[in-house]
């Protein structure tokens, strides 16, 4: 991978996801890139690096930029391992098979967000919550995937190794 393209990448996501969206967008519903990036970094560049990722980027979230710790570095987590997974088998042409990937992840981290908030002790009411939430938030992430997507196979170095268990023809 390269370094300083993926640092640069982080840095402006963050920039974007802490202070240029709040103001675009109300405060209710706006787009997740770091989620966005934590999903498409375990699809293309395996589970080592998706988790550093969604560890570096639930951490960032939670204590920098939300107020309540474990809310997103729990379902990156997660996430990311099982979008390393997936990624196994994706090649950059299959494009649609990424989008979909990128919006089911979305629906499973708003459903592990539900059961945190839930079991924290927060009223919640579920399906108000998913329908709240996963509307605006599937039209947002649909839009950004594919471009983000696109920079981030671009970070992909060609000749490294990235730990997956069989050979891919």
């Amino acid at each position: 991978m390269k370094k300083l393209s993926c640092v640069m990448a982080a840095f402006i996501v963050f920039i974007l996801q802490s202070a240029v969206f709040p103001f675009m967008f109300n405060g209710v519903s706006q787009p997740n890139l770091i989620f966005v990036f934590v999903v498409l970094m375990a699809l293309h560049h395996g589970q080592r690096i998706g988790v550093t990722t969604a560890l570096l980027g639930g951490f960032c979230q939670d204590v920098i930029i939300g107020n309540f710790f474990g809310l997103h570095l729990l379902p990156y987590i997660i996430i990311a391992c099982i979008c390393s997974y997936i990624g196994r088998d994706i090649d950059k042409d299959q494009w649609i098979l990424t989008l979909l990937v990128v919006l089911a992840m979305t629906e499973i981290c708003l459903v592990i967000n539900c059961v945190i908030l839930f079991m924290s002790g927060q009223y919640i009411h579920i399906m108000a919550y998913l329908f709240t939430y996963s509307i605006p938030m599937l039209i947002y992430h649909g839009i950004l995937a594919l471009p983000i997507d696109h920079i981030v196979w671009r970070m992909r170095r060609e000749d490294t190794f990235y730990g997956y268990k069989g050979y891919r023809w």
